[in-house]
């Protein structure tokens, strides 16, 4: 009689543990502040570089001192443990300061995307409550109009150029002259910091319950939250990416281009480096065309982004015959990335002579960025990584709490240190995302599926959202479509949504969008047959797409996502 095998659960097994040193298993959390972490990891080597901002190197003391006046700063200026200061900025080392400083009163940062209108900011300040806004300078206009019938009391403005020196500070302010009229509740950097000269530098005892921040996001549920996230969460991102250990060492460079409005931006592009002992070259603005000229210019190690950053990067004609050896981790997150688009990135990789492939990870908001990693050796074409070390995750059967054995399919669900204390004022939409299952432990149900591997290799399917589902109620999965489309060497990129199904009066069917290589000769009639034929060998026949659709460039969201339901906007009846 053949041998029945019993299931295997990931929750029990915890296969990914292998691919880990033992000493890295299962480690407890730093029970302190993010502050007293990276001043704990990083006491013997205080004149070692933290920040490059535009030429000005900021030491490891340097920024610890400035991280104390900042925190004296904020107590003289009446900010109290429990309070919650909105910022609208990008990535500056005032803001760095402010995020640790924020955390040693006891108060909690609400960061805002500047880019936002002056009513979307009002929300976000109202929902804080906020007596003190703190924001760019370029950015004071639009933030003076939000702040009518709010609780601010007083505003902090501070410049790009705050950090800049010599000739550099002095061109800055040539070229952009601060034309601003400053209400009488503005203070300024300079004396703001003046300001706190006589004020106590002292942390306050840690406090599991205290939130580092407040980010904000759409999350599994649809509507905008505030994302509460607090020191462990933060200290344990860092705390498990040390298990890289071969890719990770001490002054490497990461290239800081995510934005500070992001868990990603603050768990990954500022508290791991600094809690490693890297040095984070601050890049405010990211121009995607010039990532190139960025990573030559600064050689850097490392770098977390998202999959269009790296699309970008590998097309770029400068970059011929460039040495990249210096690059060790380009790590991708915040959206999948096609398998051809992979393959192809990991090619140019190769040929410039970078050591490893392409580095992918997958989390959310909700766990503070990440859940899982592929870095370095640990690395698997396709999939989005193994969970870290402390971290648990499983597959479940959509929204129960029923586990399914490791390879089946299912919704990707999250345990571990790093997940978010919960959502703002939002008790009822956090149960919804927070459950705590028979085994005793909480898990975050992500709205993604996906599955998991023998070796514990996590392989993202489709959000729930993007699922379309036939008139027959077949599901397909945009990504299944996707890894063949881009295999093609006409596509440069491509993205599959759902159009309304004209024969049912329910139910979707998948179009895709295709954007060309620029070099591409042959006539678009021509590469559809072609896609047609592809997919029809590699797809089973209810996926096949009815309808493809050119594109010049696939829109994205802010952060660099593709705009999925922008793509939806633009289908029209003709064009399947």
């Amino acid at each position: 009689m053949p041998v029945t095998k019993e299931p295997v659960y990931a929750s029990q097994a915890r296969p990914w543990l292998a691919s880990y040193e033992p000493k890295f298993r299962d480690m407890p959390t730093p029970d302190c502040t993010a502050f007293d972490y990276i001043c704990r990891q990083n006491k013997n080597h205080l004149s070692d570089i933290a920040l490059m901002y535009y030429g000005n190197q900021i030491t490891y003391a340097t920024l610890f001192v400035q991280v104390k006046k900042t925190a004296a700063a904020l107590r003289a200026a009446g900010v109290a443990k429990g309070d919650i200061i909105t910022g609208v900025s990008v990535m500056t080392p005032e803001l760095i300061y402010l995020f640790y400083a924020a955390d040693m009163v006891g108060a909690t940062l609400n960061l805002v995307d500047p880019r936002y209108s002056p009513d979307g900011i009002h929300e976000y300040i109202q929902e804080a409550r906020s007596k003190l806004l703190i924001c760019l300078n370029i950015c004071y206009d639009k933030c003076h109009q939000a702040l009518r019938r709010t609780t601010v009391e007083k505003v902090l403005v501070f410049s790009p150029a705050d950090s800049l020196k010599g000739p550099m500070k002095l061109a800055y302010a040539a070229a952009n002259p601060d034309r601003n009229r400053y209400a009488s509740n503005v203070i300024h950097w300079k004396e703001f910091m003046a300001a706190g000269k006589n004020a106590s530098t002292a942390s306050e005892p840690f406090d599991p319950a205290h939130s580092c921040v407040m980010v904000h996001t759409g999350g599994t549920t649809g509507s905008p939250k505030g994302v509460l996230l607090g020191d462990t969460a933060f200290n344990a991102i860092a705390q498990q990416f040390s298990a890289f250990e071969s890719v990770f060492q001490r002054q490497q460079r990461l290239l800081n281009v995510m934005p500070p409005f992001i868990a990603y931006g603050y768990a990954c592009g500022v508290h791991l480096p600094l809690s490693l002992g890297l040095t984070v070259v601050i890049i405010p603005k990211l121009d995607p065309n010039e990532l190139g000229k960025l990573i030559l210019k600064y050689k850097p190690a490392h770098m977390f982004g998202v999959p269009s950053h790296y699309q970008v990067l590998a097309a770029d004609p400068r970059m011929k015959k460039k040495d990249l050896s210096f690059v060790l981790n380009l790590a991708c997150g915040g959206d999948a990335i096609p398998l051809g688009a992979e393959q192809s990135v990991n090619a140019f990789l190769a040929s410039h002579g970078a050591p490893y492939g392409l580095a992918k990870g997958y989390g959310m908001t909700e766990v503070c960025s990440a859940a899982t990693a592929a870095a370095g050796i640990h690395n698997k074409l396709g999939s989005v990584g193994l969970p870290l070390p402390s971290t648990v995750v499983s597959v479940f059967e959509p929204g129960t709490d029923q586990e399914l054995p490791i390879g089946q399919r299912g919704e990707i669900c999250i345990s571990g240190p790093s997940m978010m204390q919960g959502y703002f004022d939002k008790p009822e939409e956090t149960a919804l995302v927070m459950r705590k299952h028979p085994d005793g432990r909480v898990w975050v149900h992500t709205g993604d599926i996906g599955y998991m591997d023998p070796e514990g290799y996590v392989f993202l399917d489709s959000r729930i959202k993007r699922m379309i589902i036939r008139h027959d109620g077949f599901k397909i999965f945009p990504s299944m479509i996707e890894n063949v489309l881009s295999t093609h060497p006409a596509v440069a990129n491509c993205s599959v949504v759902g159009c309304t199904d004209k024969d049912h009066v329910q139910g979707r069917l998948p179009l895709a969008y295709i954007v060309l290589n620029p070099d591409c000769q042959k006539k678009k009639r021509q590469i559809v047959r072609e896609l047609r034929a592809l997919c029809a060998d590699e797809l089973p026949e209810y996926v096949l797409p009815v309808g493809y659709k050119f594109i010049d460039n696939l829109p994205l969201t802010p952060v660099g996502k593709v705009n999925y339901l922008e793509l939806e906007k633009q289908i029209t009846p003709q064009d399947y």
